[in-house]
Order: C-alpha cells, then structure tokens, then sequence
C-alpha cells in the first residue's frame, strides 16, 4: 500500500503513487473497528482526480475525512455519497460560564441513559434534521459507551441528563476525554439534545455550560465538537465561545474499487449533493 509515515509529522501518513508521487498527507485511525482516513489534505500541486481515484484504491472501505472541497467534489463526481459537511469547533475554557439557573422545577442529574431520552433524541432528531433521523445504531452506541466504555467511556463530570418537573429525563449532553480520534488533547462532546417539548428554556445552553464546567473540573485544556451545516446550534456554539477549527467532508469509500482510469472528467460541486446523517452525532438538536 503506497502509504508512508511523514518524515516531519509521525502521526501522519503520505499518500503516494505507484511511481513515488506524493498526493496528499492524512492521519490514520480506528473508530469502533472502522479505519478513518482523516485530515486528507492534497498536497501543493496534486491532481485532485488523481488523488481521489488513488485514495479509492488505497483507502478502501475507509471513511475519508477532507477539509478540501475540490477532493471532496471529485469523489461525489465519481459516483460517492458526501455523507456529512460539518464544522470541528474547539473551545479553550479561558471564559468558562457560571452554572446557569433552570427554570422552576428542573434540574441537572447525573449522566445515564433510559427510554426517555431515547424517545425524546427520536423526536428531536427528525428527518428534517441536518444529521437526519436517530436511529436504533445510536442509541446502541450511546449504551456501549455507559455499559462497556466502548469505543470510550463517558467523561463524566463533563455529562449530565436535564429532568423535568415530572422527574423524567429531557435531554442531556454526553462528552468523552481525551478522545483517540483528535490531534490535540480535548474533551469531546458527543451529543447535546432536548426532547422537542423541553426546548426554548434555555436548556441546552445550560447543559453546554455544565460540559464546559465539567471538562475544566477535569483537568482538559479544551472542548471540542463538530457542528453540521444547517444546524441552529451553531450559533449557541458561537455564542459559547467556541472557534472553528476544520471543515469536515465526509465521504465513505467503499470496499470495492473501479480501475483507476475510469475515474471521471466531470467535476460535481458539493452543492448539488444530498447530505445524510453522519457515523457520529456530534452536535445537538436544533431550537435549544
């Protein structure tokens, strides 16, 4: 496989052609037993539809992971699915808010998991969404994490449930930290969500304070998410103090490959594709 350490960055690779031509530099990791080709970023000079046929042979079955729009728009232009466009964002708690005052009744509890919120991220996350529907796949996921701290265990003090004057849980945020799939040290915050009755109170603001608080209580340098475009969210991150880092283009590659010359001419702009729901949720439901 034409892939090479970086001489200068250990912890990255060298895409390079059969005849020594490297095309792109990219960090290599696991997540829950699927390899991610992240931080894919050409090279000066490179042919991007020579890139993208050369990462669809030597990556295969990987999920591809570019800030760049032309590798990205040359990949949807060879017949693959742009999965998820999104922003990482990081937050370095130097202004960390004071924990906020819920409205009567309501309360932080400690992290968990019940049918609760699992009905109410159903809800939350519908199809109009801009990471689309929950699925069954997440809510195992977010079990795993609890009950096996699988791929990581929840961080803790920077998790909580929101529950309401019923005693039911509303929503909640779940980070993990440090996490394997980021270069630098940080908190991650996985999800944030309130159940679609709960939000307009301030909620989601609140439980974003109490993972900022939670993540400086445990000795992190910062939080980190990633925010999908569309998502209202946004602008609560921005709000919060949180700065964009990347852009994150997601397009899985898939296990089988076509020859590398019939790749095509056609470039497809990343406008015109359709998103779907990302392999992790990790930004938070809209009108929080």
């Amino acid at each position: 496989m034409p892939l090479h350490p970086a001489p200068e960055a250990p912890d990255h690779h060298l895409l390079i052609t059969d005849d020594g031509t490297p095309l792109a530099r990219l960090r290599l990791h696991d997540d829950d037993g699927g390899r991610v080709a992240t931080e894919v970023t050409p090279l000066p000079g490179s042919d991007v539809r020579r890139l993208a046929a050369q990462a669809r042979r030597d990556l295969a079955g990987a999920r591809l992971e570019t800030p760049d729009d032309a590798l990205a728009g040359a990949l949807v232009a060879g017949g693959l699915t742009l999965r998820r466009a999104a922003t990482d964002m990081r937050h370095d708690l130097i202004d960390v808010p004071e924990a906020a005052t819920l409205p009567a009744g309501w309360s932080l509890a400690p992290a968990g998991w019940d049918d609760d919120l699992a009905e109410g991220l159903a809800a939350a996350y519908g199809p109009d969404h801009p990471d689309g529907r929950w699925q069954p796949s997440d809510t195992a996921e977010v079990r795993a994490m609890f009950e096996r701290a699988e791929p990581v265990p929840p961080l803790l003090p920077a998790s909580a449930r929101v529950v309401g004057p019923d005693g039911r849980s509303a929503g909640h945020v779940l980070a993990a930290g440090p996490v394997p799939w980021t270069a630098d040290v940080c908190a991650w915050i996985l999800n944030l969500g309130v159940v679609p009755a709960a939000q307009r109170r301030g909620l989601g603001r609140a439980l974003l304070g109490h993972a900022l608080r939670g993540a400086c209580a445990a000795g992190l340098p910062r939080v980190g998410l990633s925010v999908a475009d569309g998502n209202p969210a946004r602008r609560m991150y921005d709000a919060a103090g949180f700065r964009p880092v990347a852009r994150v283009l997601t397009v899985p590659l898939p296990a089988a490959t076509s020859p590398l010359s019939s790749f095509p001419t056609r470039h497809t702009a990343l406008g015109d594709t359709t998103l779907c729901f990302a392999p992790d949720r990790s930004d938070d439901s809209s009108n929080l």
